[in-house]
């Protein structure tokens, strides 16, 4: 059995209507302006700022299944708050992607980095036999500054490097 990690957003992936999360430059907020690769700002720290996505379970899905949240902030004090909520959908001409509900919605808080900038990694764990092989997993992640099980302190834009689904394989 082997551990895999593939990364979900991509070109389905879209902010909420508020202008609080969007894509940018990671030179814009980076020092040394080097590394030119784009990330997701969420930029408010008062309320719940989401963005959407979708993606498809992999083929040699078995279980264990987690998000891995890949983030940074300029800041070096405070906790930030992840939420993490989805529905999956199955079959050929069965269910609708136009569901009012989700399926299971998650929360992590997880505290700032020691030092600016750097790379900080967190992770959910889902119930996995929410998902199966071949189904779409539609999804919204947040920062959640508006309450919640947690309180999001860090009072700077968090930026969101990376987002993963984690399962095992047969």
């Amino acid at each position: 059995m082997a551990t895999h990690r593939i990364p979900i957003l991509g070109f389905n992936t879209l902010p909420d209507a508020s202008g609080n999360v969007f894509f940018e430059p990671y030179s814009v907020k980076a020092t040394n302006d080097i590394f030119r690769h784009g990330h997701f700002i969420f930029n408010d720290t008062a309320t719940r700022d989401l963005l959407y996505g979708a993606f498809n379970v992999p083929k040699n899905y078995v279980g264990t299944a987690s998000v891995v949240i890949v983030w940074t902030t300029t800041a070096i004090t405070g906790n930030v708050v992840w939420d993490f909520d989805y529905r999956t959908v199955a079959g050929d001409d069965a269910a609708s992607l136009d569901q009012a509900t989700v399926e299971e919605a998650v929360t992590v808080t997880d505290a700032a980095p020691s030092a600016t900038d750097e790379r900080m990694e967190v992770s959910i764990a889902l119930t996995s036999a929410n998902f199966a092989a071949d189904e779409t997993a539609e999804f919204l992640i947040a920062r959640d500054g508006a309450g919640g099980p947690g309180t999001d302190t860090i009072a700077a834009a968090v930026q969101l490097v990376g987002l993963y689904f984690q399962y095992n394989d047969a």
